[in-house]
């Protein structure tokens, strides 16, 4: 079993070889799993107990040993990320080093992250809601400008604002009922049924809007499926390279030379495409261009 409260550790950065990556712990046992490791160049700075926000220059130790040279990275709970006590090793960016760290620290007795495990414990933990948390994943995923701005957005909290406002309004008339019912003496319900419709209605609008916006979010974030159509050697692998500005599809004067689906993304004034190349729409009694054909008009 899981505990979701146990203290997790996972690499931040992309696992490849680059000038920097980053091990991050999240934890209660954050800062004493740092003090086993770590090794301040001011050798004034207990390990066990630094200042949070603040970074520290030293070495990563096993032991005698010394892994390697770092920063580290402070951020004590609540204010953190996860609302919980939050080490970020920033090490050099080789893979050998980058495990060797993460292992050391899993061997101090944190556990290795479940993927979306840290902005899972900030939505526990009450540092964000669950809009906000499918930001995140969005704005990490964002294909252009246009998704990045939207994604960004959502995790200020501009989705659960509206959604707040809605709801506030709602327990408001609901309270004003239920007052109305109680003391029928001083407060009076006569009208207030068209009253409550002009509410009801503008609720409902406002949903409306907001699902309504449902569609164009997607396309921000996940691109216009894009299909090229038509007849054989009519343009279309050609029209594809010139989007791409590459050769990446097969052109000659040959009809009947693409017989099936090429898919490749564009990013055209801050939207994303993702274009099909397909088959050229024909009669034909080759069976391989016949399933091409099919999947163009599917």
């Amino acid at each position: 079993m899981v505990n979701e409260f146990d203290t997790i550790a996972a690499i931040a950065t992309a696992v490849s070889n680059a000038g920097i990556g980053i091990i991050r712990i999240s934890g209660s046992e954050a800062m004493t799993i740092l003090g086993d490791i770590f090794k301040p160049y001011n050798e004034k700075k207990d390990p066990h107990h630094l200042e949070s926000h603040r970074i520290y220059y030293g070495n990563i130790v096993d032991g005698d040993e010394i892994i390697d040279e770092c920063i580290v990275l402070i951020m004590k709970g609540p204010n953190s990320y996860t609302r919980e006590d939050v080490v970020e090793i920033d090490c050099h960016g080789g893979i050998s080093v980058v495990y060797r760290i993460l292992n050391l620290v899993i061997s101090k007795g944190a556990r290795p992250a479940e993927p979306g495990e840290f902005t899972k414990r900030a939505f526990l933990n009450g540092r964000m809601d669950l809009s906000q948390a499918e930001a995140v994943m969005d704005l990490i995923h964002a294909k252009n400008d246009m998704a990045r701005k939207n994604s960004t957005s959502m995790l200020k909290g501009r989705l659960s604002e509206k959604i707040r406002e809605i709801r506030s309004e709602i327990l408001y008339q609901i309270a004003y009922i239920e007052s109305a019912l109680d003391d029928p003496e001083h407060i009076s319900l006569d009208g207030y049924a068209d009253t409550l419709e002009e509410y009801v209605d503008k609720w409902i609008k406002n949903v409306d809007t907001l699902l309504n916006s449902y569609d164009n979010g997607r396309i921000i974030s996940e691109g216009i499926r894009t299909c090229i159509v038509g007849k054989p050697n009519a343009g279309k692998s050609s029209f594809l390279n010139a989007l791409l500005g590459e050769e990446r599809a097969i052109v000659t004067d040959v009809a009947g030379t693409t017989r099936d689906t090429l898919e490749e993304s564009v990013t055209i004034d801050g939207i994303t495409l993702n274009i099909i190349d397909t088959a050229g729409i024909r009669e034909t009694e080759d069976t391989v261009e016949k399933i091409g054909v099919k999947k163009a008009k599917e």
